[in-house]
């Protein structure tokens, strides 16, 4: 498997992938009303405004794009404030470690960039995942009507690796 930078020419599997989690695994997990909300901003447009502000990354194995997740800052230079942000692992590639090694991958990027902590808005299905890297939910849950639980990783006492 080869984690890298996103290119614009996988823009278009990148939204497959991500639509085809919402279709096959999120609308188990979500009421309909945030399925369509998040399903409806899921465009090629709206990849590539991410790709402009966010290091957005792709795992890729045999030339198929099988897992996506970015590194969001809401910082400062001098004081980064780093989030996960789409994060999503091909439904066909599920349980097969992609995740976690991504997951380690963007850990070790935050650590090497100098924060402190790492955030992350986790769907319902994925709390016990990230749960599982040390990340821990946060008393604040500021976005509790979009189904999201928010959860925070102590980057000096994380326990994930890739």
């Amino acid at each position: 498997m080869i984690i890298r930078q996103m290119k614009d020419a996988d823009v278009s599997s990148v939204v497959e992938m991500i639509l085809a989690n919402w279709d096959t695994v999120m609308s188990r997990y979500h009421s309909p009303a945030v399925v369509a909300k998040f399903r409806e901003e899921v465009t090629p447009d709206w990849l590539k405004r991410q790709m402009g502000w966010k290091r957005v990354l792709v795992a890729e194995e045999e030339g198929e794009i099988i897992a996506t997740g970015a590194l969001a800052d809401f910082g400062k230079p001098d004081a980064p404030r780093l989030s996960v942000s789409q994060f999503f692992v091909h439904p066909r590639w599920h349980s097969r470690g992609i995740g976690k090694r991504l997951l380690g991958h963007l850990i070790q990027l935050a650590r090497a960039g100098g924060a402190g902590r790492l955030h992350v808005p986790s769907s319902r299905n994925a709390v016990r995942f990230y749960a599982a890297a040390g990340f821990v939910v946060d008393a604040a849950q500021p976005d509790a009507d979009d189904e999201i639980t928010w959860m925070t990783l102590d980057l000096k006492a994380g326990v994930l690796s890739p």
